[in-house]
Order: structure tokens, then sequence, then C-alpha cells
């Protein structure tokens, strides 16, 4: 037999014949082969696992091998396993390689790599890992697929391996790590954010032990403290309270055993600027102490978690001192200021102007219902912008409130304000109630006054009219208005040089009229003209201007009068 292949087929053959197994010297007479080929043939088939040899004595006695089929191998793993040979041509795949790559065997065995549905193994990088596969060399590296839309991790072998005929060939293992890589990702990243929370948080972390002896402190202890986690291990940490403090974080820390919970007390911590012990800088520190036991329950030592609280301790005094000022505000304004507590009903606050006008005494009215302080009248006015306010939750301006108090009529002009809580819900109601009696009184004298010179200028056997420095008509006496042959709402707010005006001399006595309000030319005290009426017609009239000042000398207005010409 010439060919090596049919030599090799030829022993498998009589060694399934012969189940018991033969030597070296029968498999050579049987099939015609000289002892020294048979030998090496037979170390080719052990070497790819056709064959067994078990030796009796000096005997060696050569029979089928029992393992299982290398397929069926291949199948009993979970790891997805290829099978390349020299050429790059596949041997064999395994069920699990098949399913990852949704084909059948069929269509990837016997084929070239590139030309296979394992395509995506084509790479440079692992055709040279193969090459040197083929050379002796086993890697193990890690890649990433995309499959199903979904990133997946796998761990690559590339072991060399060698085949049926004796030839090289490389096998590739994927070992699907995406759940080991995600576990390890999430623990590490579980890791870093507790490291940061640790390092990060406002707060330090220490472990004590049950003498108070410092055991770990976190690295905030320096930006807190100024001390390093390094020089206040294995200190007390009753060395840098004071003994009051120290008395307390003792109690607490019995509390926190025998309740098997936290205690949260508040101390000053001491520290100087050296890093030592000592009372040159106090820091407020809120301290929380939690019991730390073993598994069997035994005490091992307390957590304590600080905060430093030196800033909001000065804020709390901060605000006091702030409310203080604003309650001294409140309390001189001369406005009257009464706040109601919604979810009592009673009243908890009256300023210095409000006890004064009601007669009462803000200590003694404090925690009381309206009808116990107000009379009738004042009672069911605030209840009326009481419900306004529950209501629609934004400020109520009622109407002015007529109150006869100790003998003397007073006008009031109320607002109502809603004050909510953190929660955003209506927790008090702001009353501001301000005396205008003399401004009523005031209002209505000017408004008596200007009726007055109303009737003055009614009189008048001329027409009057007061323009606007945008050449608005802001008043026009009744003669002007017969005269023009309007009603007077139909003239005030209209623009006098487009209703009074003729056309043709509209805009540039409007031009002229401009130039002498901003002062560039001198107003002509008294000319002839003509107005226009409603109906169209025009009449010629003599003026007489003037302007109006305010008190910085300002014109406000022009003051014009016209009489008809003869």
């Amino acid at each position: 037999m010439d060919n090596y292949a049919d030599e090799l087929s030829e022993i498998l053959k009589v060694l399934k014949e012969t189940p018991r197994g033969m030597s070296v010297s029968d498999i050579a007479d049987k099939i015609g082969v000289n002892r020294n080929t048979v030998s090496r043939y037979l170390d080719i088939l052990r070497i790819s696992g056709q064959v067994d040899m078990k030796t009796y004595g000096k005997a060696k006695v050569f029979f089928i091998s029992q393992r299982a089929p290398l397929s069926a191998m291949l199948n009993f793993s979970s790891d997805m396993v290829a099978i390349i040979d020299s050429d790059l041509c596949v041997v064999q795949v395994n069920d699990a390689l098949c399913r990852l790559l949704k084909v059948n065997r069929d269509e990837i065995v016997g084929k070239e790599l590139r030309n296979s549905p394992l395509v995506g193994f084509d790479h440079p990088i692992i055709n040279e890992r193969m090459k040197n596969a083929l050379d002796g060399e086993e890697t193990v590296d890690e890649i990433k697929i995309f499959r199903d839309l979904e990133e997946r991790y796998y761990k690559i072998k590339i072991i060399p391996t060698v085949l049926n005929d004796s030839s090289p060939g490389v096998t590739i293992m994927l070992e699907d790590t995406t759940e080991e890589k995600r576990a390890t990702e999430a623990l590490l990243e579980s890791e870093r954010n507790f490291r940061s929370l640790v390092e990060e948080i406002n707060d330090t972390i220490l472990d004590i032990n049950d003498a108070g002896d410092l055991l770990y402190a976190s690295p905030k202890i320096k930006e807190i403290t100024g001390l390093s986690a390094e020089e206040t291990i294995g200190k007390s940490f009753f060395s840098f309270i004071d003994a009051e403090c120290g008395e307390r974080f003792r109690a607490a820390m019995q509390s926190a055993r025998q309740n098997n919970g936290s205690e949260l007390i508040e101390c000053s911590f001491s520290v100087n600027r050296d890093g030592g012990q000592g009372g040159e800088r106090q820091i407020k520190m809120e301290l929380s102490i939690t019991p730390k036991f073993d598994e069997i329950g035994m005490l091992n030592g307390y957590r304590v978690v600080g905060r430093d609280i030196s800033a909001r301790d000065r804020a709390v005094k901060g605000l006091f001192k702030w409310k203080s000022f604003l309650t001294s505000i409140v309390d001189n304004i001369p406005s009257m200021v009464v706040v109601k507590e919604v979810g009592k009903g009673t009243y908890v606050h009256f300023n210095s102007a409000a006890e004064k006008f009601f007669g009462i005494v803000g200590k003694n009215s404090i925690g009381k219902m309206g009808f116990e302080l107000f009379p009738d009248k004042v009672t069911e006015f605030f209840a009326a912008g009481d419900r306004s306010i529950a209501a629609d939750k934004v400020p109520v301006f009622m109407p002015e409130l007529t109150l006869k108090v100790n003998g003397s009529e007073h006008v009031l002009k109320v607002r109502k304000v809603p004050i909510f809580g953190i929660d955003n819900a209506l927790e008090y109601i702001l009353t501001i109630l301000e005396d205008i009696t003399e401004e009523k009184r005031s209002q209505e004298a000017l408004v008596a006054q200007r009726d007055e010179a109303q009737s003055y200028l009614d009189v008048a056997g001329v027409m009057i009219a007061v323009i606007n420095t945008d050449g608005t008509i802001r008043r026009l006496n009744r003669t002007g208005c017969e005269m023009l042959g309007y009603g007077e709402e139909e003239l005030i707010g209209a623009d006098w040089f487009m209703t009074v005006v003729p056309k043709d001399r509209a805009k540039e006595l409007r031009r002229r009229f401009e130039e002498a309000i901003s002062g560039k030319i001198s107003i002509n005290q008294s000319a002839e003209g003509v107005v226009v009426r409603k109906d169209g017609k025009e009449t010629g009239v003599i003026w007489q201007n003037t302007f109006l000042k305010n008190s910085k000398g300002e014109t406000v207005a022009m003051v014009t009068s016209a009489s008809p010409k003869n």
C-alpha cells in the first residue's frame, strides 16, 4: 500500500476485528507491512486518539480507542468550539457555536474560514494567533461581539491541535463571559461608588473600639478638621472633645449598644492649627454613633459618622438674628400687621400698630380666635378674605373697610397674603391694614377742588382746552364742547391736531407745537386761527396760549383758550 491513509484505515479495520487487541508484529503480519512502518502508523493513531495501548510486561498491545467521538465530546461543552486545519478550512464545530451563528453544521464544516459563517474570525489579529497556534503556541484573548443588537464579551482560546490525519490544526474555543464581565464591572462600579461615597460625602466616617480609640478615619476628616487620617488613627476620640461632650458621647455609646440602634448627638471637636489637640479651633459636629457586632453577636466597636455643622450652627444663629431684625421692622412699621394660623384658625402675631389700633395686648392675644379679639364687623370681613385666600391661594386686595374706633370713623385699606410651608401647603394668612382716613379725606378735598375748577371753566364764555405734550386733549370745558359740536367724552384723549385743526395746517401746527414744547421756539400767546367742528364746518377763532409747568419748571401741557372771531 503506497497511500499511508489507506494503510491507517487498514490498521483500524483489523483492530476492530480483534477487540482484545494486537501486537505490532500481529498487525504487521496481518496487513503485510513491515513492523517499523506499522509502529509509526500506530503512534499517529494514538496521537489522534483513535487507538489505545496497554503494556503487559514487555509486550505492547494495541486496540481501538473506547473514547467518545470528537464531535460528541465537543457538544458536551457549553463553550463554542471550532476546529480549523492548516489551510484555514473548518473541520468541525459544536452545537453551541451553531446556535450562536444560527446556522446548521453543514453550512460551516468543510468551508474556508473566510467563505463560511465564521468569516468574523478572518481578522488579521486572529489570523496571527492561528498562525502561532500552528507553530505550537496557545493564546487567550478577550473579544466583543455584537449579537442581536447586544454587545457581548467572549474569552477566545486558540489551541494547537493535531487532526485525525496527524496534520496540524487549531481549536478555537469561545467562552461567553458577558455575565461575568457585567458582574465584575458592577462589582467594580459598586466599589467605586462606595469609595466615592466614603471619600466625597460631606461626612467623615470613623471606626472606634469600645475604649474610644480611633481605628479608621475616612479622608474627609482632613477637610473637616485639618487632621489627616494618619494623624488621628490610634488616638483616643475623647482627646478631641471636652469633658462634657465626652460624658454625653459615652452615654450615647452605651444607649446605642443596649438598643442595637443609632444615637445622634452634637458636640464640639477641638483642634489647633498645627493639627494637635487643643482649643484654638472649635468645630461644631453632629455625630451618629452605631454599634458594630460580629457574626456571633459580640460587640467589636462603633461606627461614627461625623458631620461638620459649624456653618449650619452659624446659619441658625444668623437666622435667629435676621428673624429678630424682621420682627423689629414689622413691629415698627405704621401699617397694621396681623398673622393667622390656618390650621387652628387662631391669631399668632400682632405688630405694635395693630395692638394700638384695636386696643389689644399681643402677648395676651396669641392663640385666640377672631371673635375673641375684634368687633363682629371686622371678624366677618376678615373671614371673607380668608375664604378667598384658601380658595385661590393668591394675595387679595379687600374692599375698603370703614370702621368706627374710639368714636372716630376710619377707612382701612386691607390686603391679605398667603404664607406657604415647605410642602406648599397654606399655613398662615398675613393681613396688612393701612389706615387711609387722612388720604381719603385729601382725595375727597382734591376732587372737590377739581370739580370747583371745572365749574369755573364750564361757566367761562370761551373755549378752554388743556393739551398734553403728546398732542392729546386732557380737558375741554363745556363751551369748547358746544363750539366744536362734540360731547366731552368724545374729545378727552383724542389727538388735538387730527380732530380740531384743519387738515391742511395740522402737520405744520403740530411741528410748531412740538418745537415750542421743547423750547426751541417761543409760543404765540395770541393768534388768529380756525377750528374744525364735528360736522366739518370751520369756525374762525382768536387763540390765547400759555404753558402749564410742574414744580421743576418742566412743561407738562399747553392751556389754550379760543373765542369766536367777530
